[in-house]
């Protein structure tokens, strides 16, 4: 862990400017992104400070409970553990996706994430599901949207070919769907980005440590829309 939080406080060159309050903020999102923690203690974050090489703010309980208040940037503390609001998630998200110069996320300019206007599939099954997700996307419940777009995704690529509804799992379906070159450009492209997706995996589903997150879905979105309309046997 120390050489990953070194490497993460080093995108921002002014890290070590920041005042403690702001330097929190900063190892509570890379415990809970970038490591895949549901939220951060005390003692972890105290721990954090020192794999990073700096000194420990000797009033660290205050200043918790002063961003936990008044400051507005962590939710109250659940049993001593600390989550960041999520305006201030996002607002490091785009820091950290600025520093590392990934792509802005695809604008998607349909309806909604999960509007398919004129369309009407014959998987009424699929049809409900994408029925559930716009509620899950509008109430904010990304693990649910999560688990919901594989199960879509799933019955999709089962439809393509007899060998891959042969296949166990997500993943397999996907190595599977690779393989056969009779599928378009962008049905191929979707499935690409979609293998190594995060919600794809099956740590994703199953590893109680592990959450989804909004910008997990934006960033499967765009090829989960792109799969479901150039693959027409659903």
């Amino acid at each position: 862990m120390k050489q990953r939080i070194n490497e993460f406080i080093d995108l921002f060159s002014d890290f070590h400017q920041f005042d403690g309050g702001t330097q929190i903020l900063y190892l509570v999102y890379f415990h809970t992104v970038e490591e895949r923690r549901e939220s951060a203690n005390q003692a972890e974050i105290e721990r954090l400070f020192r794999f990073a090489g700096l000194l420990v703010p000797k009033n660290l309980g205050q200043v918790l409970g002063y961003l936990c208040g008044r400051g507005g940037k962590l939710l109250p503390p659940d049993k001593g553990e600390y989550q960041l609001h999520r305006e201030v998630k996002r607002e490091i998200d785009e820091e950290v996706r600025t520093a590392r110069k990934e792509p802005a996320p695809i604008v998607i300019t349909d309806n909604g994430p999960f509007e398919f206007k004129g369309r009407t599939f014959t998987d009424k099954k699929i049809a409900t599901l994408l029925d559930e997700l716009r509620r899950c996307h509008t109430t904010h419940c990304w693990n649910a949207c999560g688990l919901l777009m594989r199960i879509v995704i799933e019955r999709v690529v089962d439809t393509v070919d007899p060998a891959v509804k042969t296949k166990t799992g997500l993943k397999d379906k996907l190595n599977k769907c690779r393989e056969i070159c009779t599928l378009s450009k962008s049905v191929r492209e979707s499935i690409d980005h979609l293998h190594s997706a995060k919600i794809i995996g099956d740590i994703a589903a199953h590893d109680s440590m592990i959450v989804v997150e909004e910008p997990d879905v934006n960033l499967v979105l765009p090829h989960f829309r792109l799969l479901l309309k150039g693959v027409t046997t659903i």
